[in-house]
């Protein structure tokens, strides 16, 4: 392989392969990362508007059934 001049060390060709590799995986991943984000927070815009509209739930739980923690 040609050394370019800007290359002090010589690289064989499959290394330079595996460092591409790397980038597009790494570049594949953060695609897929703000596409799932992207839907989460459409999901909950859905779901908030959703409850918005809807009438207030009401509670089946007594808060009197839970006794207090305190850590000290």
């Amino acid at each position: 392989m040609q050394s370019h001049s800007c290359m002090t060390k010589k690289y064989k060709k499959k290394d330079l392969v595996r460092v591409m590799d790397v980038l597009i995986k790494n570049l594949s991943i953060n695609i897929i990362d703000n596409v799932l984000w992207n839907s989460v927070e459409k999901l909950y815009r859905v779901n908030k508007d959703f409850v918005r509209q809807s009438d207030k739930p009401t509670s089946e739980i007594d808060p009197n059934e839970f006794c207090s923690v305190h850590f000290d």
